[in-house]
């Protein structure tokens, strides 16, 4: 009964620490936000969190990173304040396209799966948005935006996309 109360208790004082790193985080992620709205003194949309994979000379590696919209940019942060401009006047085209991997079955091991081989090793399907634009450096630049889910993915595509025609 002991061990049991001792497990509990542990368990409880995880997620009440979980809980509270995270809303620090979120906290964290308000504070900056506020603080980047002040500074340029412009209207931000937070427009959620998306894989980044690359293209942005401020921030060299792939990560999740959150995503913001003005009139007159796009901005992208992390959870540790790093952050970069592109401003929509520097883009030359976006486009979102999808792709699938199929899984080759004579890769897949009959003898050790049975019949949870096909459940198991699915075709491989990902959504993707494509920022041409000139970076910072006048190089030709392209930044890649993953999510998971085409229908969020194609939101923030039409937002970006119309932002980025108003803008012009």
């Amino acid at each position: 009964m002991e061990i049991a109360l001792l497990v509990c208790a542990i368990a409880v004082a995880c997620l009440g620490f979980f809980g509270y790193r995270g809303k620090q985080a979120l906290q964290r992620r308000e504070s900056f936000f506020k603080r980047i709205r002040e500074i340029d003194k412009t209207e931000l949309e937070y427009l959620g969190s998306i894989s980044y994979h690359g293209g942005l000379p401020e921030i060299p590696k792939p990560q999740k990173l959150n995503i913001a919209v003005s009139r007159d940019y796009l901005l992208l942060f992390s959870n540790t304040t790093h952050f970069g401009k592109v401003a929509f006047g520097r883009w030359h085209a976006i486009e979102t396209f999808t792709t699938k991997r199929k899984q080759d079955p004579r890769k897949q091991s009959l003898v050790l799966w049975g019949p949870l081989s096909h459940l198991l090793h699915k075709d491989m399907v990902r959504h993707f948005i494509v920022v041409h634009y000139t970076d910072t450096e006048n190089q030709e630049n392209h930044l890649l935006f993953e999510h998971p889910e085409q229908e969020r993915l194609k939101e923030i595509y039409e937002r970006l996309s119309s932002t980025y025609k108003n803008s012009q």
